[in-house]
């Protein structure tokens, strides 16, 4: 079976997105970077949440000149239970999330990432369909904006596997389920 991978930037204090919805504050760290080129060489899908999907839509419709798109390879599927259609190259799943996931991840194939956002992840974690979990903690303190995990009920384990500090000031656990 195909493996689950959540990875998310996050501030000090839990938050992935500022008071305003700002990204500003995250760190992007070359080394880091090429790291997850690694890792994404080794994935071939992707879930979006509605939201995050309809953000990348409006900024792929801003730029007149396309960059190299380190997921292009992948499939990518859009969970939302308000959408009735989305664009070219994207797959809405709007049944079922556990089984459906399920059925995704027993497809042939190499691992798949969760590219957002908080609430599609956190239902993804309630369910325990994530196999491993990455942050990538940028030392910031935010205060308030959209927390990293929400209506998370009972208590979910998990092990580290690795842990790495950058110079930039960034550190990355990866946990794996138990």
């Amino acid at each position: 079976m195909r493996k689950l991978l959540a990875g998310f930037a996050t501030s000090i204090d839990g938050f992935i997105r500022g008071p305003q919805g700002e990204l500003d504050w995250i760190v992007y760290d070359h080394e880091q970077f090429r790291e997850l080129e690694k890792q994404w060489a080794e994935t071939d899908a992707m879930f979006h949440g509605r939201v995050t999907y309809e953000e990348a839509m409006r900024m792929q419709e801003g730029k007149r000149k396309k960059a190299a798109n380190p997921f292009a390879h992948m499939k990518h599927y859009v969970f939302s239970t308000t959408l009735s259609s989305v664009a070219e190259g994207f797959t809405l799943v709007c049944g079922n999330i556990v089984e459906e996931v399920r059925r995704i991840k027993s497809e042939p194939g190499k691992n798949i990432a969760v590219f957002g956002g908080a609430s599609l992840l956190s239902s993804l974690l309630r369910y325990g369909l994530v196999d491993e979990l990455v942050l990538a903690i940028c030392p910031v303190i935010l205060g308030a904006g959209t927390p990293f995990f929400s209506n998370i009920d009972r208590r979910l384990n998990y092990v580290l596997r690795e842990s790495r500090s950058y110079p930039s000031g960034l550190v990355q656990l990866t946990y794996v389920t138990k």
